[in-house]
């Protein structure tokens, strides 16, 4: 929330500045539509540091020299040049540092094919995929936490068969340049406070909550999307 806050902050004084600028003259060679773009990519590099999203971090960038390519003198390298170093970039950097949590037991597909993990856990979950698809069930008859990291892949996390006896819990997700299905117990509450670059939180099917199991969904998604699936 303090996070959120910071955001919202420089984001509207990122606008007042620009804002003043352009009355004054300053910004005279710039259209409106491109300030109001670079307000939009400036406050989504803020956003990307406070969180440290490598792709976010890195498409900002890159947006912001395509805006202003002529005045950096730099058309030779815009659109696709540093959209496509933008896109290696965040390869790299999730390749190197997959994750910035590392408190629970990891499990690691590198596999161009489907895996499956079936086991036992505990209160905590963590569950990692990179250039693969993975399914994992989640027998927990404690469940608060659970960390599910994909990048250019994709992971299923079934959470029917998971009892929460503090009705709280929560699922971290940093999702980059992939796709994760959720498949949640239709009488859980799924409040979502995921921040998004390019990417959205869908639902399928109706939810029957009955207020008496709360899951929050944190973390970030970058070029991808995740599903929330009511079973």
């Amino acid at each position: 929330m303090k996070k959120e806050k910071i955001f919202w902050g420089l984001f509207f004084i990122l606008g007042a500045i620009f804002i003043l600028c352009s009355r004054l003259g300053y910004l005279k060679d710039i259209s409106v539509f491109s300030l109001l773009l670079t307000i939009f990519f400036a406050a989504m590099l803020i956003k990307s540091l406070l969180h440290l999203e490598y792709t976010g971090i890195l498409f900002s960038i890159a947006f912001i020299c395509i805006i202003y390519a002529r005045p950096l003198g730099i058309t030779a390298i815009t659109p696709w040049p540093v959209l496509g170093a933008a896109l290696l970039g965040s390869i790299g950097c999730h390749m190197l540092f997959p994750s910035r949590h590392r408190r629970w037991k990891e499990w690691h597909s590198d596999e161009p094919f489907e895996s499956v993990i079936d086991e036992d856990d505990g209160t905590s979950v963590y569950h990692r995929t990179s250039f693969g698809s993975t399914v994992k069930y989640v027998n927990s008859d404690d469940f608060k936490y659970a960390r599910l990291d994909a990048s250019f892949g994709a992971i299923k996390a079934y959470f029917d068969n998971a009892q929460v006896r503090g009705g709280k819990a929560e699922i971290n997700l940093d999702v980059s340049f992939a796709g994760v299905e959720l498949y949640i117990p239709k009488h859980w509450t799924v409040i979502n406070n995921v921040s998004a670059f390019a990417g959205a939180v869908d639902e399928k099917n109706r939810s029957q909550s009955d207020g008496t199991v709360n899951v929050h969904l944190t973390g970030g998604i970058n070029f991808g999307g995740v599903t929330v699936i009511y079973v």
